[in-house]
């Protein structure tokens, strides 16, 4: 029998405190039992619609994205960005997708993709940090410390007290969740702590478990360690639940090997678990393309497209594709016109892709012209507090006035 050295624990326990954020929302409730509480999630909950929201980080070029290969402006603006109209994946004759999306044009060739044009906000702002603040808070008007999805959950789902009703995904951190009383889960990777992986060696297994319980244990210890001792037993037990959860799946498409299909085959794993979850948030980063842009925004927006296309594949082979809702955005799109440095600079409206069996897919909103322009900026035609509010009220059926603390136009994409 194998002997469990100091390196192997440290490596391996660092990995399970990781797995749910160290110092972060644990999964385990003082309420009682997480295995219990998962599984309390009622047959109401489990069939209930799911909004699976994915952040594209650094703002994605959407001209570049959803590209008006026929308007006027968009070459004389982009003369060596600018994506011949020979490559792109035509949708009318004005616009058309990139030539990396091909899965997402097929998805809306079938009526499962909306897609809505020249998404924005009154005011843009071009900071990375306060342009995301404010789609997470849904509040461009001022500074406040609840985000929308947050909103969401407290107001509508108060009666549920399954604690994984609402979960990040990945490493991100965002004020979408952001409250004063509610404590939403992060995942980073199940995967990651390997002691309930199969291959890993049963007397491994309950070695390395017994020695991590046994550090954790708050009998142990003096009152000052008590807590951590404490979060650390439930994050273990946490990760046990979690595994249990996901065993229900079964593997029956081929994701590709990149971080956001891990995460997104993550999400189906928990919803073929039953796990009764809401509201899923992953992210996908890289897309500040200051500088040579062309081949660098091609290759993740090829990794989105295979991700998504893969998951979506996934959903539909679980039987899930109708209780799935995925929203893709951004924090802002680029400016028009390309810089010197074969990239371009922070802009303002973009779109936003709404995916799902239930989707009336089509195009939504106005391609923002290419020449009437703010400061050199697209304006936008489609506040997104609109996109927030018809997937509140019509998909998760929420409390949309409390939400976004007032009415907005609703789209027909739901």
């Amino acid at each position: 029998m194998s002997k469990l050295t100091r390196r192997e624990f440290i490596i391996k326990g660092t990995a399970l405190l990781a797995t749910l954020g160290l110092g972060g929302p644990l999964l385990f409730s003082e309420h009682g039992s997480f295995l219990r509480n998962a599984s309390a999630a009622n047959e109401e909950e489990v069939d209930a619609p799911v909004l699976v929201v994915i952040q594209l980080s650094g703002g994605n070029d959407g001209m570049n994205t959803l590209i008006p290969y026929g308007m006027g402006g968009y070459f004389d603006a982009r003369p060596t960005l600018g994506i011949h109209q020979s490559e792109v994946l035509a949708i009318n004759n004005e616009v058309g997708l990139h030539p990396s999306l091909t899965q997402f044009n097929e998805l809306y060739q079938a009526g499962k993709l909306a897609i809505v044009q020249g998404v924005g906000y009154p005011k843009p702002d071009h900071s990375h940090f306060r342009s995301m603040e404010i789609w997470q808070t849904a509040e461009p008007e001022k500074y406040i410390r609840s985000g929308w999805l947050a909103r969401y959950v407290e107001s509508s789902l108060a009666q549920s007290s399954n604690p994984l009703k609402a979960l990040q995904v990945g490493n991100n951190a965002n004020k979408s969740f952001a409250s004063e009383t509610l404590n939403v889960p992060v995942i980073q990777s199940v995967e990651t702590y390997n002691v309930f992986d199969p291959k890993t060696p049963k007397a491994d297994q309950n070695r390395l478990a017994q020695a991590f319980l046994d550090m954790y244990d708050p009998g142990r210890q003096g009152t000052q360690v008590k807590v951590t001792c404490e979060h650390g037993q439930d994050a273990y037990k946490s990760v046990e639940a979690i595994h249990s959860l996901t065993n229900a799946y079964a593997n029956k498409v081929e994701y590709p090997k990149s971080g956001i299909a891990r995460d997104l085959q993550l999400v189906s794993k928990m919803l073929a678990g039953k796990s009764g979850t809401r509201v899923f948030y992953v992210e996908l980063g890289g897309f500040d393309d200051h500088v040579q842009e062309k081949e660098q925004h091609a290759k993740l927006l090829k990794q989105l497209d295979e991700a998504v296309g893969t998951f979506y594949k996934d959903l539909e082979a679980q039987g899930l594709q109708d209780r799935v809702v995925t929203l893709t955005f951004s924090e802002f799109g680029r400016r028009v016109r390309e810089n010197g440095n074969g990239g371009t600079d922070h802009g303002t409206a973009a779109p936003v892709f709404v995916l799902g069996g239930k989707v009336k897919g089509g195009m939504y909103g106005v391609m923002p012209s290419l020449t009437n322009l703010d400061n050199g900026d697209l304006k936008y035609e489609v506040d997104f507090r609109s996109v927030y509010y018809t997937l509140v009220d019509n998909w998760l059926k929420g409390d949309a006035q409390t939400v976004l603390q007032k009415s907005y136009e609703k789209l027909a994409f739901i």
